[in-house]
């Protein structure tokens, strides 16, 4: 029996080889986009996972001011099936009988030795087809709508005659998406944290939301948006983007994620990343500025040391003959990133003992902690 003329007003959706009741589901996929091109999959599924399929019309439509399929589409060109193009199967066809209609026609005329293809049990899919569109308006909404009312509408059995009950079919609703190519995070000598991401398509795209996350605790119970970053996406190109931390941390892992958001508000979110906040090894930083006058400030790393959770850190200055002239640091460190400022003047809000009036030349700090010491020249000038 030809799929075209079969109008049906009252169907008993009766597998004819299992005996019980097969329903059939179907969602769009989008597969790969650039800034001209959108292909889209089409994929179908069963509650059994033993159903043979032999024939289909598939009808469903799409907005054409956003994307665009030739009149006569071409097959390995407009179009790639995947499972029905094979095998024991007539020709199967896609066509758009009318300017915002797909067709996909797969007609298995059925015998003895010819049982169709067995299409998978949700949640599982089976790929049908993949069909590449232009994009007509890189701003525009893609909206694939199935046609299920259609009264060419049907997905049969390997008999081709029985049709099976018609499921949940998802619409591809909203925007085209964006594509992340690249999602990282970066240290700063100041214990800020750089994000940097990568797009290659931003097609109606609003902008990215920056969340963040100091736990796993955190990770489940929500997450804090910690900016916002504008879209400025060129649909034809790599676009990088940027958003900088400038919260102190106090944990040894922080953990982000991306919410982009579409100009009609529907969003998606990337992969989750994270970074561990905590120095990797001992560290006495170059005093800044130097020459100074009449302060400067030191910076130091104190990393995790075995089971310890804290370190004895000395901090100290001397002059060019190891006369001691101040204690900047003498007390237990958790690991982390620290600074101190060292004045050579009176400097108000200073510890005790770094308030000096020192003359000019060159003096000695010198860090010590666990077995690590290192020491540093620095130079007042008056």
């Amino acid at each position: 029996m030809k799929l075209f003329n079969l109008l049906f007003v009252i169907l008993f959706y009766y597998s004819f080889s299992y005996g019980q009741t097969i329903t059939v589901n179907g969602r769009f996929t989008v597969v790969n986009m650039t800034a001209s091109n959108l292909s889209v999959k089409l994929q179908i599924n069963t509650n059994t996972g033993t159903a043979d399929l032999g024939g289909a019309t598939i009808v469903f439509s799409f907005d054409t001011t956003a994307i665009h399929i030739n009149q006569n589409p071409v097959k390995n060109v407009d179009y790639i099936y995947h499972n029905f193009c094979d095998g024991n199967y007539s020709p199967a066809t896609v066509t758009r009988p009318m300017k915002n209609t797909v067709w996909v026609n797969i007609d298995l005329p059925y015998t003895n030795n010819n049982n169709g293809t067995i299409v998978a049990a949700s949640p599982g899919w089976t790929d049908v087809v993949t069909i590449d569109f232009d994009i007509v308006d890189p701003n525009g909404a893609a909206h694939l709508d199935w046609q299920t009312v259609s009264p060419f509408w049907g997905i049969y059995d390997a008999n081709n005659s029985t049709q099976w009950q018609t499921g949940v079919f998802e619409d591809l609703f909203g925007p085209l998406p964006v594509e992340l190519v690249s999602f990282t995070a970066t240290v700063l000598a100041n214990q800020n944290i750089l994000l940097e991401w990568v797009t290659a398509s931003s097609l109606n795209n609003s902008g990215f939301e920056i969340e963040r996350a100091s736990s796993l605790t955190t990770l489940v119970q929500g997450w804090e948006n910690i900016g916002f970053v504008e879209s400025y996406g060129d649909p034809s190109s790599l676009v990088e983007y940027s958003f900088t931390d400038l919260t102190a941390h106090s944990f040894p892992v922080i953990y982000y994620r991306l919410k982009s958001i579409d100009n009609d508000g529907s969003f998606q979110y990337s992969d989750i990343i994270e970074i561990n906040t905590r120095p990797l090894s001992y560290d006495l930083s170059q005093n800044y500025p130097n020459p100074f006058n009449p302060s400067t400030k030191i910076k130091y790393s104190i990393p995790s040391v075995g089971t310890q959770y804290t370190v004895s850190v000395q901090l100290k200055v001397f002059d060019i003959l190891g006369n001691e002239v101040a204690t900047l640091v003498d007390e237990e460190k958790e690991p982390g990133v620290y600074e101190v400022e060292f004045a050579a003047a009176s400097h108000s809000g200073l510890p005790s003992g770094n308030v000096q009036n020192l003359a000019s030349g060159i003096y000695i700090y010198r860090m010590q902690a666990a077995d690590f010491l290192e020491t540093k020249k620095m130079v007042l000038l008056r």
